[in-house]
């Protein structure tokens, strides 16, 4: 893509073109001269897949807490994605849960949420920075390291393939999961971040089918751990698709032929899927896709005194997590927030942006230990599971209480709000441990969590 002229004090660069370097790219704009998004992919000219987003042709959800906060920083960005056929529909109302082996009764819960495909909302977003605002969009862009200055205290830009360079106050790294980061700060003299990994042995199954409406515009019927290693979703996407993507958990995975596929989710015992399928067709492209890459992985980046100025890792790069938990995006966006924030702060203190860099990656780890307790915990019971050994003491609890929360959940309509509410980020973690949420689990009738549940009270 074009490439414009730069001055390197007043330059931002961001590694990766993805949902997490888009959005931080949108709000570097407002704080930069120059922004330019550096991505090692060729990005088609239009809503499809490319090679380095393996992961986006299964389900991408975005919470309605960051998806307010993503319409702000693209103001009618909703209303553009419903003219493309992404379906607006009231969460309660329109989605199909199956919750601790019930299917919930469907409500109105005045809480909007829109089914997209990645590969839509991705376009939208880089068709928007394009035309909206001064960010410069390369493709075809392999960055291979780092520059420093003299004692790699602050970045100054990156290295490219060929031996070129682009210099900047403030770099980005938005390169997913699979990031060089750690490698290029210890190349650099800095300590290697510690990485935790957390794995349930989880991979997807999805295919897009054609399909007439249902009464419904998304189905959720998520694995319970470790008695119940399968679950499904679906949903209603653009241009009259439904992508349909079956799990399986603990080494019990989804066939990728379409005969094992439909026996696997008829295994679900799921109505409302059953009848999905029943009457679905195959779309343009319907071979079944795997995914395997869906461990929990989160960097510590800032256990290190040392943490250098102008550099600042988001989304995937610090904590990806296990996609059946729909967090990935949301992540992204809300740490694009939090990143407005900081800069916002620096420039009324008068300090120069590069300074901002460790207070925000501070705030950014945070967020996302926050997000990798609530993620990893269950996936750590199915690695202990799976290795034939039992939890630790201190996540027993954990996974007792929130499995007795959601077994209350799935008969109360009044706490499965309430759960939605933290689910979505409209509410903060702690509602679902107030005093009278842990009277009702803890009072509730039955010291178990179910037969599938797993684990006795502590």
């Amino acid at each position: 893509m074009s490439e414009r002229p730069h001055t390197p004090g007043t330059t931002a660069v961001v590694i990766g073109a993805g949902i997490a370097g888009l959005v931080a790219a949108r709000v570097l704009a407002d704080h930069f001269t120059s922004v330019v998004v550096l991505e090692a992919d060729a990005l088609p000219p239009a809503a499809r897949p490319r090679r380095g987003t393996p992961q986006a042709r299964h389900q991408h959800g975005l919470l309605a807490g960051a998806a307010a906060e993503l319409q702000r920083l693209f103001p009618g960005l909703q209303r553009e994605l419903a003219a493309a056929g992404a379906p607006l529909f009231d969460f309660g109302r329109g989605t199909s849960v199956t919750l601790a082996g019930r299917r919930l009764p469907r409500t109105p819960m005045d809480l909007s949420v829109q089914a997209f495909s990645r590969d839509l909302l991705e376009w939208t977003l880089r068709r928007r920075l394009l035309t909206d605002t001064p960010v410069d969009v390369r493709d075809r862009c392999r960055v291979e390291g780092l520059s420093w200055n003299h004692d790699a205290s602050q970045v100054t830009g990156v290295r490219l393939e060929g031996a070129r360079t682009i210099g900047a106050a403030w770099v980005v790294d938005a390169s997913g999961r699979f990031s060089a980061l750690p490698d290029w700060l210890e190349h650099a003299g800095h300590p290697r971040p510690v990485r935790k990994v957390t794995d349930a042995d989880l991979v997807y199954a999805t295919t897009v089918l054609r399909a007439p409406a249902q009464d419904f515009d998304a189905l959720f019927q998520p694995y319970r751990t470790p008695g119940q290693p399968r679950g499904g979703f679906a949903a209603r996407l653009e241009h009259g698709n439904w992508l349909v993507t079956l799990f399986g958990a603990g080494g019990d995975h989804p066939p990728h032929d379409a005969v094992g596929w439909r026996k696997f989710a008829a295994s679900l015992r799921n109505p409302d899927l059953d009848h999905l399928l029943a009457s679905a067709a195959a779309a343009s492209d319907s071979t079944i896709h795997t995914f395997r890459r869906t461990e929990n992985r989160l960097t510590q980046y800032t256990r290190s005194r040392r943490w250098p100025a102008g550099l600042v890792a988001v989304g995937d790069s610090v904590a990806a997590h296990n996609p059946a938990f729909g967090q990935g995006m949301s992540a992204a966006v809300l740490q694009a927030r939090v990143m407005a924030e900081h800069l916002t702060r620096a420039a009324e203190l008068g300090r120069a942006p590069s300074a901002a860099a460790r207070p925000l990656q501070r705030h950014i780890t945070r967020l996302a230990r926050k997000q990798w307790i609530m993620t990893a915990a269950d996936d750590l019971v199915w690695q202990y599971h799976g290795r034939h050994r039992p939890p630790p003491l201190w996540l027993r609890p954990l996974h007792w209480y929130k499995e007795r929360l959601l077994r209350l959940a799935a008969t109360d309509q009044r706490l499965y709000a309430l759960f939605t509410g933290v689910f979505h980020e409209l509410l903060p973690p702690r509602a679902l441990t107030s005093p009278h949420v842990v009277a009702r689990v803890l009072l509730a009738p039955g010291g178990r969590t179910s037969r599938t549940g797993g684990t006795r009270a502590p």
